[in-house]
């Protein structure tokens, strides 16, 4: 593990507010899909009787106007996405980086498999201190 450079955007995540039923997480993904929208992160949580789904998408806009016309509560927020090599240690130097700048992390999730880089969305306290974080990280690595 060399010092590597973190891969970062600022980035736009929905969250969709769904019924907690099976079958409606499949029904939204089917529909996004036949629409064209490819979905590159997913997190899901739950409460009684009803949950949300973060969805980090292709075609932002285009999501969002489709599930809002729908009928579906939908909401956007901007996040901070990030790249990293799927090796120990990659998820600490980024932290590491933030952390140093005072910030915390509300919440966060994962893609990536076996042999592939991993995207990182996080929801830091601040996205544009994160940015200038990330940003003399990089200038400094």
């Amino acid at each position: 593990m060399g010092a590597r450079k973190i891969i970062y955007s600022k980035g736009t995540q929905l969250t969709v507010y769904i019924d907690n039923r099976k079958g409606t997480l499949a029904a939204l993904a089917g529909f996004l899909g036949r629409h064209g929208v490819n979905i590159y992160g997913m997190a899901l949580a739950d409460t009684e009787g009803h949950g949300h789904v973060r969805l980090v998408v292709d075609d932002t806009e285009k999501a969002r106007q489709l599930v809002e016309d729908s009928g579906d509560l939908v909401s956007a927020r901007d996040v901070l996405l990030v790249q990293v090599a799927n090796e120990p240690g990659e998820l600490g130097r980024v932290l590491a980086a933030l952390v140093a700048r005072g910030l915390n992390i509300e919440y966060g999730y994962s893609t990536g498999g076996p042999g592939q880089e991993k995207g990182l969305v996080l929801m830091p306290s601040d996205l544009n201190e994160a940015l200038k974080a990330l940003a003399e990280f990089n200038g400094n690595s």
